[in-house]
């Protein structure tokens, strides 16, 4: 008996690609964390010449702010409170959103699961983050040449009578 595998299509490699390089990134990631977790708690970094472990983290091209989070997560792997699989699986962005809970001892298993199966955007407003809705922000276009900010046009339908406002994509030419 002959098995058929269904041909891949372009897009679908391409996604497929880059879900595989994402991984690779969080593995690779969280490894980085450790490895500066070990030169920080060891002073390594002074074997390099540096005044700071600060000063090591900049001079390698990073924020610190970014090598913190990746310390921050290298740890929580440390602590057992989260396995790798399980930060691959929530993703680095969102696991770096749950680490003030996890310090605070705040982070229970709906906040986990929650991480696991939402957006990144739905997990920060349930973390009681400010994010502003499209309906609350202000609408306005910039001139390509000045970069004044211009309003948008509101136009009204001459059949229809429906209002709404011009935007870019939605201008055609003859």
């Amino acid at each position: 008996m002959e098995v058929k595998v269904p041909a891949v299509t372009k897009g679908q490699e391409n996604c497929l690609l880059i879900a595989s390089m994402v991984r690779n990134i969080a593995l690779n990631y969280l490894e980085l964390g450790g490895l500066l977790v070990e030169n920080q708690e060891n002073g390594y970094w002074g074997d390099s010449g540096h005044e700071s472990f600060k000063d090591f983290i900049q001079d390698l091209g990073i924020s610190y702010d970014w090598a913190t989070r990746m310390m921050g997560l290298a740890r929580v792997v440390t602590q057992q409170l989260f396995t790798k699989e399980e930060i691959l699986d929530i993703g680095v962005s969102k696991a770096c959103l749950l680490l003030p809970h996890v310090k605070k001892g705040k982070l229970d298993e709906e906040t986990r699961l929650l991480a696991r199966d939402c957006t990144f955007t739905d997990l920060r407003k349930q973390l009681g983050h400010n994010i502003k809705g499209i309906e609350d922000c202000e609408e306005y276009v910039l001139c390509r040449r000045c970069g004044s900010e211009i309003n948008p046009i509101n136009v009204k339908c001459g059949s229809c009578g429906e209002v709404f406002s011009v935007k870019i994509g939605m201008i055609r030419r003859r």
